[in-house]
This record gives C-alpha cells, structure tokens and sequence, in this order.
C-alpha cells in the first residue's frame, strides 16, 4: 500500500461517507461499508493496517461509521463462508426469512462438517449480534429438528440429479405392483 493510495482512499471516503450521511444512516452505512472493501483491498485484508488507516480520519462521524461497519465488512470481505441474511435483523416469526436463514445457516453447519468448534471458530470474526444469533439458531429445537428432516428427506429420498432417486422409483414400482394385486383379485 502506498501513501497514495491510502490518501486517495481517504479523501473519497470522508467525501463519500459524510455526503451519504447527508441522506440517511443507512446510506451512509452502504457507502462505508463498500469504501471499507476497497480499503482491505488495497491493504491485503490486513486488520492492523486497515484500522491505521481508519485511525487517520479527522471527521468524527465519517470515523465512527467506518468503525461500526468494520467487524462485518471485514468478515463479509475474509470469511470463507457468509450469507447477506446473518446480517440482517429479521424474526423467525416470518416464514420466509425463517427459511431463507435456516438454509444458509443449514449450508454453513455443513461447510463446517457438522462440528460445532468448527462452526464456533468460523462464526468468531462475525459482529456479537450475528455470531450469538447464530450459535442460538443453531442449537434451537426448532432448527435442529429442520435439520434432521432435512438430513433425512436431503440424503434418503432426494436425488441430486434430474430424476427421482433410486429408492422413490423402487417404491413407486411396489406399490404399482400392489394395485395391479389388488385390482386382479376383484
């Protein structure tokens, strides 16, 4: 990274982050958010160094908001696996983001080969909101239980390809029989 770079980076941030804050708080959390990715790009993803960088802000605002967004930006930008709905604020009263959550969460537990220190060392780097969320949805009853339904119906009678699994066909073909049976003896 040179000096160039990095005074680049901050002139066009102070004008971008203060100029969003101008519109509204989550502007301005986008724009920060996005200026926070072009920062660990030209620093490498360091951690130490991005947060120098930061450090060298004068305007208070522009900083404070570059500081609230860093932690996700940051597992957003490193992290091997990440979905956009760990992030958001949602209830599980909704279906819909209920579901959309639980498969991404679902898809997470499995990129961490069913082992919960796994899963705990991937979800460490993530915001304390996100990371606690997540290791509650996890161990939840109701999750747990979609999860050995979906281990069940995913690994026995689904089939990755565009027919039905081998099984589904099998007793297809048993009960087809078993009608043929009972339709003769009448």
């Amino acid at each position: 990274m040179t000096t160039e770079e990095l005074q680049g980076w901050l002139d066009k941030t102070v004008t971008a982050v203060s100029g969003a804050a101008v519109l509204s708080s989550d502007s301005s959390r986008e724009v920060a958010r996005h200026a926070l990715k072009s920062l660990f790009s030209i620093t490498g993803n360091d951690r130490d160094a991005s947060l120098q960088a930061i450090q060298k802000i004068d305007v208070f605002s522009v900083r404070r908001r570059l500081m609230e967004v860093f932690r996700r930006s940051y597992v957003e930008t490193t992290a091997p696996f990440t979905s956009e709905i760990f992030f958001q604020t949602g209830s599980f009263s909704n279906v819909k983001f209920a579901e959309t959550f639980d498969n991404e969460l679902l898809s997470l537990w499995h990129y961490a080969e069913r082992d919960t220190e796994k899963f705990r060392a991937l979800v460490q780097s993530y915001p304390n909101a996100a990371r606690i969320r997540l290791i509650q949805r996890l161990t939840s009853q109701t999750f747990k239980r979609k999860r050995r339904i979906q281990y069940a119906v995913g690994q026995s009678f689904s089939y990755v390809g565009n027919g039905a699994s081998p099984i589904i066909n099998v007793l297809a073909i048993l009960i087809f029989i078993a009608f043929i049976i009972i339709m003769l003896d009448r």
